[in-house]
């Protein structure tokens, strides 16, 4: 039986080399996604796992998102015609390893050494054979030998039963010449089918990989975007596109395989990955200059520029005359181009429910591989409980932030407290501690947290006053940022809503706040003081069976239900709302049960606070604020002039520069009051004009 059908074909390798680019954080369901969706544009070869094969993650080499067996176990459900395996190094991996993955079906097995040390595959290529797999011997550094020894090596693999052998330029220094001769030596001693693996570091994956497949390559590697190691791989992309203007890959859906590409890889590279409409371009031989005009086309006529751009070329590669792109654009939209491929999903099963801190170590690999991904900061709240807990209550919400992905967990005493620092110490970048004082927690949770945390950063807030941002932000945003003069309500008298009420209040908006039942006494006189303006402070103090309540909850653009405990805004208030008033659950559970079916009824606008945005900001002001002291903040010497940076106050005549730690530009002279000065006399540019050359200096010498 053959192994390799006539003619090339590409093997996929986002999901194993490209790994490398993401600390291997391609989690089990990215896996799934990326190889059913890969084939099915009809990638027909799809290697996955981590990036250094088989148990790597348990030699130490990189914990990947998740197990070997856990990546087999998706891959054998998402694949059903594709040909999928995994890498395999000997010394990482062991026969168990392949005895597993044989479990799974998998169908190849990469054995990969370097190429100076080919006998040590030789048992593993053997066991493979005999588990039923096709094997690949992966030549890493291919051109660490003579040509006549890579030839060698070629006829060795094939004596032990090998299926291929694969020419590896590891470093992305070979030339398509050099490609050519490797390839000759091994057809020299051999008959054994051949591979290319090319890195791009001299911009020459893709012209080696096509000067392979004219040599009658079996496989030629690629990844999504050239996702990869170092310079990365051959883009799979344009080499799709190269090869099917040579009438190769039939098979492969080039459209589809860039909508993958630039859907699902390219967001991960922080979007530096190419364009489908850039490829598309050298595929039909289009002039970007037209490509407004093509958009506007496509637009109007609801099709994708990329069919029109190919549809046009194949009739004008020199011009875009409005009258053949409408009749162009007319057949396409009548022909109805299938584009978006259907991708299952995955990972919504086989989840154990857990609870308190057996969930924290699933939530820290979540969090590692969605910032690691998104080319963020993790970072886990940690929210310290008014009251005690029976166990950590860890939220299933996870947040993609501007610049950080976070978790949550609550903990309610300092015993809980130390267990969850010393479980996620590491596994996340940060730790943003709630630092109020709670009557659980008799010592200070920042100390305890200093004293249990080795290698995560301890950030800290106030949950109190991030809360009470998050309320507050809320109603403004709802409100449009226009608060003057607008009636809002807010049900419950405590210290967090008497603040809230003065912020409102300051912003010019009419309040009335409404005291819990049972409790009385006027809040107005007090607030007033802590006002801008205390004479036109418009805060009224009501009890929750005043009359004249009904008027104001009648004329509430908003009203915010805010107990001071137990929840009593119920049925009898809601009632009274319009159907255009928002009701924001300030508290979460701040309305009575039986208040619900009366909103949904009465159709006012139900929404409860999200936190998130205010807990972004307080994180990011905190990181920013650290990075600032740790790596700006400073006194030193450029060239031998005074610097001063990140708030530091120098003597007069002292160049203020961005960061004394790394410096990039020159702000101003320190007037030696703490401000700055931008008109230089004669001296204080001369002792510019020597720190500015300074930084050039070191900008220049980036490893000394």
């Amino acid at each position: 039986m053959a192994t390799f059908q006539p003619g090339s074909d590409v093997l996929e390798v986002t999901l194993r080399d490209g790994s490398y680019l993401i600390d291997f954080q391609f989690t089990a369901e990215d896996t799934a996604t990326i190889a059913a969706a890969l084939e099915a544009a009809g990638f027909r070869w799809i290697e996955v796992g981590h990036g250094l094969g088989l148990h790597a993650s348990e030699a130490g080499k990189g914990h990947a998102a998740a197990s070997d067996e856990e990546y087999l176990a998706a891959t054998a459900e998402a694949l059903h015609t594709a040909r999928w395996g995994m890498f395999f190094i000997p010394g990482i991996g062991r026969e168990s390893d392949l005895e597993l993955a044989a479990r799974y079906k998998m169908s190849f097995v990469r054995v990969g050494t370097d190429v100076t040390q080919v006998e040590r595959a030789e048992p593993f290529i053997a066991r493979a054979k005999e588990l039923g797999m096709l094997v690949s011997y992966n030549a890493m550094k291919s051109y660490a030998v003579t040509p006549a020894e890579f030839g060698q090596a070629a006829a060795r693999v094939q004596s032990w039963g090998g299926d291929l052998i694969c020419l590896v330029d590891s470093a992305g220094g070979m030339i398509p010449d050099e490609v050519s001769v490797y390839f000759q030596a091994a057809r020299d001693v051999s008959d054994i089918p051949l591979g290319f693996h090319g890195h791009d570091n001299l911009s020459l994956s893709a012209a080696n990989s096509l000067r392979a497949v004219e040599l009658g390559a079996a496989l030629v590697d690629s990844s999504l975007q050239g996702m990869g190691r170092s310079a990365g791989n051959a883009t799979t992309e344009r080499l799709v596109a190269i090869l099917k203007k040579r009438g190769e890959l039939p098979h492969i859906d080039l459209m589809a395989t860039m909508d993958i590409g630039s859907g699902l890889i390219r967001p991960l590279m922080q979007n530096r990955g190419y364009d489908p409409l850039a490829i598309t371009s050298g595929y039909a031989c289009f002039h970007s200059s037209f490509a407004p005009k093509v958009r506007q086309y496509a637009e109007k006529h609801g099709i994708d520029p990329r069919d029109l751009i190919v549809r046009l070329c194949e009739e004008d590669q020199v011009n875009a005359p409005d009258d053949l792109l409408e009749r162009l654009s007319h057949e396409l939209a009548a022909a109805k181009m299938p584009r978006v491929i259907s991708i299952p999903a995955f990972g919504l099963v086989h989840r154990k429910n857990v609870h308190g801190m057996d969930a924290l170590p699933a939530l820290g690999r979540a969090l590692r591989a969605r910032a690691v991904k998104a080319g963020q900061f993790s970072a886990l709240n940690v929210v310290l409980s008014d009251r005690p807990l029976a166990e950590v209550s860890v939220s299933g919400n996870i947040q993609t932030m501007t610049a950080h992905t976070m978790g949550s967990v609550t903990v309610g005493s300092s015993a809980q407290l130390s267990s969850v620092l010393e479980a996620v110490d590491g596994a996340v970048d940060i730790i943003l501690l709630d630092v109020d004082r709670k009557s659980a927690f008799a010592e200070s949770p920042g100390r305890l947290a200093r004293a249990c945390l080795k290698q995560s950063r301890l950030l800290t807030y106030s949950d109190d006053r991030i809360w009470l941002d998050a309320v507050e932000n809320q109603i403004v945003r709802l409100l449009e940022e226009i608060v003057d003069g607008v009636p809002i309500v807010i049900a419950g008298d405590h210290p967090r809503s008497r603040r809230l009420a003065l912020r409102l209040a300051d912003r010019g908006a009419q309040v009335a706040l409404v005291c819990d039942p049972g409790r009385t006494g006027s809040t107005a006189d007090p607030l007033a003081y802590l006002a801008h303006e205390a004479a036109r402070l418009p805060v009224a103090t009501l009890d929750s069976d005043a009359p004249e309540l009904t008027d104001w909850l009648q004329r509430a653009r908003l009203v915010a239900a805010w107990p001071r405990e137990e929840a009593w805004f119920g049925s009898e208030y809601v009632a009274k709302l319009s159907p255009e008033t928002y009701l924001i659950d300030a508290g979460i559970g701040s309305l009575m049960p039986e208040a619900l079916d009366v909103i949904w009824r009465h159709g006012a606008r139900l929404i409860r606070v999200n936190i998130w945005p205010a807990l972004s900001g307080a994180l990011e002001q905190a990181h920013e604020s650290a990075r600032v002291c740790e790596e700006a903040l400073g006194w030193s010497e450029l060239g031998g002039i005074p610097v001063v940076a990140g708030g530091a106050i120098g003597r007069d005549g002292d160049i203020i520069v961005d960061s004394v730690n790394n410096p990039t530009r020159v702000i101003g002279l320190a007037d030696g009051r703490g401000g700055v000065v931008f008109d230089y006399d004669k001296q204080g540019a001369a002792r510019v004009r020597r720190v500015i050359e300074e930084i050039h200096r070191r900008l220049l010498s980036p490893l000394e």
